[in-house]
């Protein structure tokens, strides 16, 4: 069955049921749904690809990960998904930090004609993100970049990291550890910038622990020996669920002996007891405003966005300002 069948059966142009096939609202709603169901009821099945052919699209849009395991990226994904719409498909891929397999998923997503890519890049190596821009394939990264050609949407990593710093000094705290994998990706690297910017103006002792596997047992030689040096500790979300265990494990309470924030949206954090505090990253936003920068150089809008989101710091049980402090200002979730 063709859609010449369906408009003879129905006695309609096959103009207006192509259109209705494809939900145009200018095509009534009640001719939508009697071509919609006359269409399933007879098994007519449309040709994607000629549609695709006739469009100049395929209708997928990637999203290129440095590391799946995150369990950021299913609150991303799905806001993703909910901005680009039913008509689009996404594609998860997952470069496991490494630039040469970087590289290779892009030329392959290259190869098969993807509309779109958002991505989160592996290193600072940018040419391969360029040629497929200058192939009139729109990519937003998930990184700041200086080059003109590119957008990006990200978090504001700095900002967040100076403020949420500076909030804990005004609270007392003079020494204050930043426990961190080694920072590959330029968030990270901002992050530790904007925490020894905060510590370095205030003149208080301000430490990065970098922890090279993500394991309790590297954690825990990290920074159980350094635990008493300091009352204050933020953890990022590659290490909070190793930490927590270490602290338990050796009876560290919290906040008693030990105040905690997370860089982490981890919805458990605000369930335990006590909750841990926690600067939250706008998830949702930063994927409903890459998937709009997609759409909007897809609808003939080509242009570059380069926008930062502030993050937010949600102060919970697991902080309690230092003795002889004022009350924390920043109210918590």
């Amino acid at each position: 069955m063709t859609i010449y069948d369906i408009a003879k059966e129905l006695g309609v142009s096959p103009t207006t049921v192509s259109q209705a096939l494809n939900g145009n609202t200018r095509v009534a709603a009640k001719t939508r749904a009697r071509v919609t169901e006359f269409a399933m009821h007879n098994g007519f099945r449309r040709s994607e690809q000629a549609r695709n052919f006739r469009l100049k699209r395929t209708f997928n849009i990637a999203i290129v990960v440095y590391n799946i395991d995150n369990d950021f990226w299913c609150g991303f994904v799905k806001a993703v998904e909910d901005a680009l719409g039913e008509e689009y498909n996404v594609l998860l891929c997952n470069t496991e930090g490494n630039p040469e397999k970087e590289k290779k998923i892009f030329l392959n997503l290259m190869q098969r004609n993807v509309d779109g890519v958002i991505v989160q890049p592996a290193s600072d190596e940018k040419k391969h993100f360029m040629d497929m821009v200058r192939n009139s394939i729109p990519v937003v990264l998930l990184e700041e970049t200086e080059e003109p050609e590119l957008s990006f949407v990200k978090g504001n990593d700095h900002l967040a990291a100076y403020r949420s710093t500076k909030v804990c000094i005004e609270q007392g705290y003079r020494k204050i550890a930043f426990l961190s994998i080694p920072p590959d990706c330029v968030g990270g690297r901002e992050w530790i910038r904007g925490f020894k910017q905060a510590v370095a103006e205030e003149d208080c002792t301000g430490e990065v622990l970098y922890v090279k596997e993500t394991t309790c047992e590297e954690v825990e030689k990290v920074f159980l020996p350094r635990v008493g040096e300091f009352p204050l500790v933020f953890c990022d979300t590659h290490l909070i669920c190793m930490l927590l265990r270490v602290l338990f494990t050796h009876h560290v309470r919290i906040p008693e002996d030990l105040s905690l924030i997370a860089w982490s949206n981890k919805y458990f954090l605000s369930y335990m007891t006590p909750s841990i505090s926690i600067i939250s990253i706008p998830v949702e936003e930063i994927g409903r405003r890459a998937a709009g920068i997609i759409l909007r150089n897809l609808n003939g809008e080509p242009h570059v966005e380069k926008t930062f989101i502030d993050e937010t710091l949600i102060l919970r049980e697991s902080f309690q300002p230092s003795a002889g402090s004022p009350p924390a200002g920043v109210s918590g979730q």
